[in-house]
Order: C-alpha cells, then sequence, then structure tokens
C-alpha cells in the first residue's frame, strides 16, 4: 500500500463519486472522459491494496475499506481548506481562527466566558460556534469540521476515538407562554402535561429519546408534536401556539427572566448525562485553538475549586 501515492485530485474524486455516486458525472465535473476516470479509479484500488468500490446499475458505492479512506479523504480536504484560510488570515495580519461545537448549556456556562477571556488577550482571532445536538457534533468533528466540542459521546460513537475531559451535567426545563394555563402554576406535575401539543427535536435524536423517555414514565401522553431542531423556531411555536417546548436550564431561565416564556415549576427535572470537552485523538489541536481549549479547562479548574 503506497497511500502517499493520492494527490488531492484523487482525494476530490473519491468525495465527489460519493456525492453523485455516477462515474459519468464526476468524469463530466472533472472534465476528463468516463474511461479515463475508471481507469483511474481501478489504479487507485491498486494503490491502495484493496477493492474500494462496488459498481451496481444504480451506480458506484464504496466498500467498507473504501469508506475508510473516504473518511481520511474529507479529513485532507477539509484541513486543507482550513490551512488555506489560516494562511490568508495569517497574511493579513491576524492570528486564526477557531472552530468550536457546543450543546446548549455549556455555551453560555463554558463557551462564552472562555472566548471573552481570550478575546482579552488575542483581539484578532476568528471564532466559529456551532451548537448543536450531541451527534451532530461528533459527525462533525469525525468530519474535521470542527477543532473541538463540549458535548456527550453517545452509544452510536466509539469512545476510544476521543479525547474526554468531564465538565459538568445538564439539566432540561419545560417552558410555556406567559399566557398558557400553566404559567403561573406553582407546581405542575405530569398529570398537568398530558393532552398538550409540544414542539420538540427531531424523532431518533438524543434528546427527543431523552424527551420521549421522561414522557413513558410519567404517563404523559401528547397531543401533537412538531418536531425541529432550530431553537428559534421552537421559541416561537412556543410564543405563538401554546405548546410546550424544551429547553436547556440556563436558556429556560434567561427567557423566564427576560419575560419571554415561563420556566415551568415541574416537580420533577429532567437530567442528562454529564457533557465533556473531547477532540478527536491524533489530531493536534492548532495554536489558536489550544488556547480556547485551555480557557475551558480553566473555567473547569475554577467551578470545581468553588465551595
Amino acid at each position: 500500500m503506497h497511500l502517499d501515492a493520492f494527490r488531492m485530485k484523487h482525494f476530490r474524486m473519491l468525495v465527489a463519486l460519493d456525492e453523485r455516486k455516477k462515474v459519468s458525472s464526476v468524469a463530466e465535473m472533472f472534465g476528463i472522459s468516463q474511461p479515463s476516470l475508471s481507469r483511474t479509479l481501478s489504479e487507485l484500488e491498486i494503490v491502495a491494496g484493496h477493492r474500494l468500490f462496488e459498481r451496481t446499475h444504480r451506480g458506484t458505492t464504496f466498500t467498507a475499506e473504501g469508506e475508510v479512506l473516504l473518511h481520511y479523504a474529507r479529513t485532507v480536504l477539509t484541513d486543507t481548506a482550513r490551512a488555506k484560510y489560516d494562511m490568508e488570515v495569517a497574511a493579513a495580519g491576524k492570528r486564526g481562527s477557531v472552530s468550536i461545537g457546543t450543546v446548549m448549556t455549556p455555551a453560555s456556562d463554558f463557551i462564552v466566558p472562555a472566548l471573552t477571556a481570550v478575546q482579552e488577550q488575542y483581539a484578532d482571532l476568528d471564532f466559529n460556534i456551532t451548537v448543536a445536538s450531541s451527534d451532530t457534533l461528533l459527525a462533525q468533528i469525525m468530519a474535521g469540521q470542527l477543532d473541538f466540542a463540549v458535548c456527550r459521546i453517545g452509544r452510536e460513537f466509539n469512545e476510544a476515538k476521543f479525547e474526554y475531559l468531564p465538565l459538568g451535567h445538564e439539566t432540561l426545563r419545560m417552558v410555556v407562554a406567559l399566557t398558557h394555563p400553566l404559567a403561573e402554576r406553582q407546581s405542575v406535575s405530569g398529570s398537568d402535561l398530558t393532552g398538550l401539543d409540544w414542539a420538540l427535536q427531531p424523532a431518533g435524536s438524543y434528546l427527543r429519546n431523552v424527551v420521549e423517555d421522561y414522557h413513558r414514565r410519567n404517563g404523559i401522553i401528547p397531543k401533537s408534536i412538531v418536531s425541529t431542531s432550530s431553537e428559534l423556531l421552537t421559541l416561537f411555536l412556543v410564543r405563538e401556539s401554546g405548546r410546550v417546548g424544551i429547553f436547556a436550564q440556563t436558556v429556560a431561565e434567561l427567557y423566564d427572566r427576560h419575560g419571554m416564556l415561563r420556566a415551568l415549576r415541574i416537580d420533577t427535572d429532567i437530567n442528562l448525562p454529564g457533557f465533556g470537552l473531547l477532540h478527536l485523538k491524533g489530531r493536534e489541536l492548532s495554536a489558536s485553538a489550544k488556547l480556547v481549549y485551555q480557557a475551558i479547562l480553566k473555567l473547569a479548574e475554577t467551578d470545581k475549586a468553588m465551595p
């Protein structure tokens, strides 16, 4: 196997083939004939020492070995694009950029304070922040789109692939509009929540599974559910259509303090497994990413030291 014979063009071909499935379409994209591309793909299999593709009437798919190579092709292309951008940033006299992922609670508890602390010393850093579910963030880390993230590792991911440092726990709070019949209740039980309309994360997502488990344990049967991954749309649905929504406790209490929603005084909280700071093993963080990473660690150590 001589993977050093692979060029950037070959990696781009692999990614394009995964996206388009048809050799003819990829050949047209690269401005070459279909037989020429087919020969190139066969040569790549020889160089790799493995069969990389399955050719069927529906198109070309990747074998298990091909999927491994495809993953690294995407990583190389992503890292190369980041390197190009960071060099342009450096040429403009700036320090660089950092791409971070986070679930909701750490966004306010760790990410914002860490960025503020870093920018006090390095005002020329660019930050790209993605707030999403843990499974989405982990997929982006695996694809090389994020430097690191603050989230949890789901069962569908191999923990051995990540460097993981626990940071804290997350609690969910239910919210309703200020005009909702439950808004002024001093205590809300599971029986009060059955038969209501809800706005929840998409079916199959980690948070949706947690909420559905909570519903089952407390005998809550929703009347109807709107599924969305958008925090903003959830906010509008709760405010304008009388639905029950769920946010991280820090976000729910923020909306409550500013009179946008009412965080329900429920008799049982929805507690999630702990989240942590993680990145891929074997992938060195850039100097800029290390600054933010260390700032988050410092905040975590300070929290632990507080009585």
